[in-house]
């Protein structure tokens, strides 16, 4: 495993995406500040807009860990999020259409209203009924990924990262009878904008990729919530009424994510050029839910109900 490239996008390198976009960098605003707490927020790219255009460009330090192939595919073939007008898979850049006027980023509070709620998990529902992806997510893959890039880079782990491991384990048989979708396998309420008359736009695409769709959502429960009895209305204005076996199966995969997103953020920690974002600090939150839930009885039974168990 190779360290992580270093160095993050410059104002040159963003004036030289603009003007590839046939943008004028002069005329550009930046774009949404990096965030980690309490939202994780601008965190893979910078971003930049000019008029009606925004335009996102990935930070070298982490390409090596997405796919930009993927990931530009995502946002061009999403039926809920902005049209894609120009792209750069060299340096996964986008050129897509700013959300209109009357939009804002999500935040938690605002996912807990039912029929904002409703509206999203409509337009998340339209998404995984888009046209495939030309790759495939696999989590389990991604964060045994990381874990090696901890250790290529004398990083500290856990100190129960093989108990965390080996507990996630146990839920990979998700993977093999997964039915697949094309998924953003991304739960951040600032990923999501909300405008007038509870319409909906997606965004972030960069860890798009063919996926089960209850990964997306469990991923978006656990932001939604932290309790699993409001969990429920959220799975059924998804899924159209209570199912306790695809319940079961999004909040493994909601655990899952929780393992990535932590190792992720603390790789970032330590190798990111950033060293004011917050990346520890959400690491550990991440880390801490996982724990609670990994140690209820519940997940053992929710293993056994969805099957995969070994």
């Amino acid at each position: 495993m190779t360290a992580p490239s270093t160095g993050t996008v410059t104002d040159a390198m963003m004036a030289d995406t603009l003007l590839a976009a046939g943008l004028d960098p002069e005329a550009a605003q930046a774009g949404p500040a990096a965030l980690a707490s309490p939202s994780y927020q601008a965190l893979e790219s910078c971003s930049a807009i000019v008029g009606g255009t925004f335009v996102k460009r990935m930070h070298p330090e982490v390409m090596p860990f997405f796919d930009p192939e993927t990931a530009i595919a995502g946002a061009k073939l999403s039926v809920a999020g902005p049209s894609v007008l120009w792209s750069d898979p060299a340096t996964c850049a986008l050129a897509m259409d700013a959300a209109p006027s009357g939009f804002f980023t999500a935040r938690q509070h605002h996912l807990q209203d039912a029929e904002t709620l409703s509206a999203v998990m409509h337009a998340l529902k339209a998404q995984h009924e888009g046209p495939a992806l030309p790759g495939r997510f696999d989590p389990f893959a991604q964060i045994d990924r990381v874990i090696e890039a901890h250790g290529a880079n004398g990083i500290p782990l856990p100190d129960d990262i093989l108990y965390l491991r080996r507990l996630i384990a146990q839920a990979e048989a998700l993977a093999e009878s997964a039915p697949l979708a094309p998924c953003r396998n991304d739960g951040s309420a600032s990923n999501i904008l909300l405008g007038p008359g509870n319409k909906v736009l997606l965004v972030d695409f960069d860890r798009a990729g063919m996926n089960d769709p209850l990964y997306d959502l469990g991923a978006l429960m656990a932001e939604v919530t932290d309790l699993e009895s409001d969990m429920v209305a959220a799975f059924t204005a998804y899924h159209g009424s209570f199912d306790p076996v695809l319940f079961a199966r999004a909040r493994l995969w909601s655990h899952v994510d929780d393992l990535l997103h932590a190792l992720w953020a603390r790789l970032m920690a330590h190798t990111s050029e950033r060293s004011s974002v917050e990346w520890l600090k959400y690491g550990e939150w991440r880390l801490l839910r996982l724990r609670v839930m990994l140690r209820h009885p519940a997940f053992e039974e929710k293993l056994r109900i969805t099957e995969v168990a070994a």
